[in-house]
């Protein structure tokens, strides 16, 4: 269920067109059930900032931890963040009646997912070319991937901004709760 390099090139274009508020964006995905799978592809290429992006964390910490343990401990949170908020949204969207959109949302969540890492490491590159703005680089990243992801949620679903802000707000616990509960048994 790999999808093949035109449709990654497809998808990640359709990312960069919803990225820059362009609801057109969805018509680059495969909004088919295979799509959906293919989709989690998506996983594997933002696999290596999220690596980055933990060495750092890990590497920053006062106590020593047991690198074995800390590969397996994030590569499990990591897997269950991926699936965690897919899961939930099945549910969400019944008891939303936007079920009809399930597909469409997740499809578009995960590549989005691509241009969110690609955007947040270029923040954090910045902010180490610009030591003093490190902090405004990392907030702003924040503030923009949370807005995409609203923007994302909002055309892929057909809804409200306030249903989209729900689900913004559910992703949020999902991960809060995924990566709290790995740094517990670090």
């Amino acid at each position: 269920m790999i999808p093949d390099q035109a449709e990654v090139a497809r998808s990640l274009q359709g990312a960069w067109q919803l990225a820059r508020l362009d609801p057109s964006g969805m018509s680059y995905l495969n909004l088919s059930v295979e799509g959906f799978w293919r989709s989690f592809f998506a996983a594997v290429l933002v696999a290596p900032g999220y690596a980055l992006l933990v060495g750092q964390e890990l590497f920053a910490r006062e106590e020593p931890v047991n690198a074995m343990w800390a590969v397996l401990v994030e590569t499990v949170a990591y897997g269950v963040g991926w699936a965690a908020f897919p899961v939930v949204a099945i549910f969400l969207t019944r008891l939303l009646n936007l079920s009809r959109n399930y597909v469409p949302l997740i499809v578009a969540a995960n590549w989005a997912a691509v241009i969110q890492i690609a955007g947040f490491l270029a923040a954090i590159a910045l902010g180490v070319v610009l030591p003093p703005l490190a902090g405004l680089m990392v907030v702003a990243a924040t503030g923009a991937i949370l807005f995409y992801q609203w923007f994302v949620i909002r055309t892929a679903l057909g809804t409200s901004g306030g249903v989209a802000i729900a689900f913004v707000l559910v992703d949020l616990l999902l991960t809060s709760v995924v990566s709290l509960s790995a740094e517990s048994l670090l």
